[in-house]
């Protein structure tokens, strides 16, 4: 049975040609990738990507990849790791977060340097691109928030994405798989955490290393089935559902795309504070008290007194602060400057938690709640079980997806290579060498 899916992803993963994946999913996956290089751009400048792009910097190796807003070249593998690590340091990978949770924060940081090494046509970067990605989310589709695990195993679709890019043949393809299958999962327990970024960014790794291992005729055992139900508990497992209309649904448009550079978890709320301010006009002076009606599922997010970077991340209380006092939340918001921002602060403390334990304790399985309450005596509220940028309330135009390039990438490039790098992504398979974007980014 394990081995049998195996194949069926590996065949799937080694015919991809763009002429078989529809319009609708090619331009999904570049404007996929306009937003995973914004985040990628924007981690380059937070203190945690600034370390770790130190520390590889300092190892003084070969000069073959030029990373990503660090204004140095490192080798491939170093490369493919650091641009996961900054990716994932701005808070803006993009999920898809069902009963467990994929994204794109290892399949592209890895096929963008690889691509570069390779040579690679604008075409044949899409296919491995489609490749890995579906395969990602099919592969990390059982849930382990019961041992407070996530994104299992997160190699596998890095992996086939590689071995598409290196054109491995289907034994070798299988074999990547196999030497991916036990890469780190990320755990609940370091969100918040430099080792969140870290634990995301070795599976990215693992994804290459296993290709490249591959290929050089090194082996794995590529029983997915087996892997997971050991891991798991095999009544969390329907091994059958990662092949399910396999070239019909395409499950990649179902990851999610972040608009605020902080948790997904708390973009329904910050929606809705966005949206009450707007429709009302209400201004923070008049403010009583904004409530947040929780879940045990958002207690991670319950954090008035944050006290870091990584740490506002995940703070509820200071992401809706944010959101009333500036219609937005962006970078300049996730600083350690705007922790003791008076203003913020201040804001912060009008944010009030209240948990409901009757709601559903899994992750985004019960609707948010916002009831803003003012000084008057009025209340506004707003439901929302999706937030923008979910598949059942997408962002529907390549401008939409521009403008948060725009947005997480200014005061990194200039205009006008923010207008050129969004034309040569959003064009792709009209590149000739994958070179020509690198250089520009």
């Amino acid at each position: 049975m394990g081995k049998d899916i195996v194949m069926q992803l590996v065949e799937f993963a080694a015919g991809m040609k763009c002429e078989s994946i529809p319009e609708e999913i090619l331009e999904f996956t570049k404007r996929l990738t306009l937003k995973t290089v914004a985040g990628i751009l924007a981690g380059s400048a937070k203190p945690s990507g600034k370390k770790m792009a130190n520390l590889i910097k300092d190892l003084k190796l070969p000069e073959q990849i030029r990373v990503m807003g660090c204004g140095f070249k490192t080798s491939l593998w170093e490369a493919v790791f650091l641009h996961a690590y900054l990716a994932h340091a701005s808070e803006l990978e993009d999920d898809r977060f069902e009963d467990a949770i994929s994204w794109d924060i290892t399949v592209i940081p890895l096929l963008l340097p690889l691509g570069e090494k390779l040579g690679l046509t604008g075409k044949a970067l899409l296919e491995a691109l489609v490749a890995g990605l579906e395969i990602h989310t099919r592969t990390c589709l059982f849930s382990g928030q019961h041992i407070k695990q996530f994104v299992i195993p997160g190699a596998v679709g890095p992996a086939a994405g590689a071995a598409k890019a290196l054109g491995l043949n289907l034994k070798e393809t299988e074999a990547a798989i196999g030497l991916a299958m036990s890469g780190v999962p990320t755990t609940a327990h370091n969100t918040g955490t430099d080792a969140h970024f870290f634990e995301s960014a070795l599976q990215c790794l693992q994804g290459l290393m296993s290709a490249e291992m591959a290929k050089v005729g090194l082996k794995g055992n590529p029983d997915i089935t087996t892997y997971l139900s050991n891991f798991l508990g095999s009544e969390r497992v329907v091994p059958e559902k990662m092949v399910e209309d396999l070239g019909k649904r395409w499950m990649l448009r179902e990851i999610q795309i972040k608009k605020y550079p902080c948790c997904l978890m708390a973009h329904r709320q910050i929606d809705s504070v966005i949206e009450l301010k707007k429709a009302h006009n209400l201004a923070y002076e008049d403010i009583d008290v904004i409530e947040v009606h929780a879940s045990p599922g958002d207690t991670m997010l319950d954090r008035p007194q944050p006290n870091d970077e990584n740490d506002i991340q995940f703070s509820i209380q200071h992401m809706l602060a944010a959101a009333m006092l500036d219609g937005d939340v962006n970078l300049e918001h996730m600083t350690q400057a705007a922790i003791f921002d008076q203003r913020i602060k201040k804001a912060r403390a009008k944010v009030k938690f209240i948990l409901n334990p009757d709601l559903d304790s899994e992750w985004l399985k019960a609707r948010s709640l916002i009831i803003i309450k003012m000084k008057n005596g009025k209340e506004f509220s707003r439901e929302r079980m999706y937030q923008l940028g979910h598949p059942k309330d997408p962002l529907k135009t390549e401008e939409q997806f521009r403008e948060l390039y725009t947005k997480f990438t200014k005061g990194i490039l200039a205009q006008n290579e923010i207008s050129r790098t969004a034309d040569m992504i959003l064009n792709l398979e009209k590149l000739e060498n994958v070179k020509e974007l690198l250089t520009v980014l």
